[in-house]
């Protein structure tokens, strides 16, 4: 179709008519999807302005819609306008309007799930990153932080390895948030610490263990707390594998400890030990050996153990 008619249909999509704007943005998504479709410059400024538009209509069928013109969208346009729409998309969940936030969330997980070449993922990552990390430290709601963390997790899980000189940054950044107060933060913070992990040198490997084990030797903490770093110890030998062997002689001990000294009310403590045990064994197989006597009558212990016996 030509230029002119996309013209038309972006001029219907901001029209008061909300059935005018569904048709005209369900034309716009169908011409998208075709392989012959191609946009100039002056083109690409206008769809992706009116599709960011779209995703806060009041009509919940268009912004839906406009969501689904992301996908095709990411593929049509240049990438310094899909930098451009990130960063828009970004702002309006750190500063937008509470009901904007949503939309704004899962639009810019559409277009991090399209990014597919190098080039895009590194130029995304160094203007999306750190707005996503001020998002989680600044003095943001819990459920702004918890977006942020959902798309930082996806960010890392595809692209960690790409920008490695805000490692550091980063896991310094997100390791503070594990003795948040939120329940949710401190859970999607493990998530996002764990997607990171695979692509952590060894030195911040071990940095971010020695920080870990050095909250857990801490036995005042809130119990709440003190689970959160032992599923966070979990997930590191999970996502790392083989290379947590050198921290398990801190570890072991600890979570052995913990086990064996939980009160009888704290079974997700008693839980969460036995869980990160578990890992160590399947992921250190050679490295635990010298601690298998103890986890094996650890566990002789409490398969013997009913909790709804009376």
């Amino acid at each position: 179709m030509a230029n002119m008619n996309i013209t038309g249909i972006l001029e219907k999509m901001t029209g008061k008519d909300k059935d005018y704007r569904y048709m005209a943005t369900s034309d716009l998504l169908s011409e998208l999807n075709k392989e012959s479709f191609k946009a100039d410059q002056d083109l690409e400024s206008k769809l992706t302005n009116i599709v960011l538009q779209q995703l806060e209509d009041a009509s919940g069928d268009v912004s839906g819609l406009a969501v689904k013109c992301l996908a095709p969208l990411v593929k049509k346009v240049s990438e310094d306008r899909v930098v451009e729409m990130t960063d828009k998309l970004c702002d309006k969940l750190l500063n937008g309007k509470e009901q904007h936030r949503d939309i704004a969330s899962i639009a810019l997980k559409t277009i991090i799930v399209e990014v597919t070449t190098a080039s895009l993922s590194e130029k995304i990552l160094v203007s999306l990153s750190p707005q996503l990390i001020i998002g989680v430290t600044s003095g943001k709601s819990a459920e702004i932080k918890c977006e942020c963390l959902d798309i930082l997790g996806d960010v890392l899980h595809r692209f960690g390895n790409v920008i490695t000189k805000d490692h550091a940054f980063m896991l310094t950044a997100l390791l503070t948030q594990l003795s948040s107060t939120q329940a949710s933060v401190r859970k999607k913070s493990v998530t996002c610490i764990a997607s990171l992990a695979p692509c952590l040198s060894d030195d911040l490997l071990a940095k971010a263990t020695s920080e870990v084990v050095q909250l857990l030797k801490n036995k005042r903490a809130k119990s709440e707390i003190t689970r959160t770093n032992i599923q966070m110890i979990g997930a590191l030998s999970r996502s790392v594998g083989y290379r947590f062997g050198p921290h398990l002689a801190e570890a072991v001990p600890l979570l052995i400890s913990y086990c064996t000294s939980a009160s009888e009310n704290d079974e997700e403590l008693r839980e969460y030990s036995l869980q990160a045990l578990e890992s160590f064994m399947l992921r250190c197989p050679r490295d635990i050996s010298p601690y298998c006597d103890g986890i094996l009558n650890l566990a002789l212990e409490y398969v013997s153990y009913d909790p709804n016996y009376t």
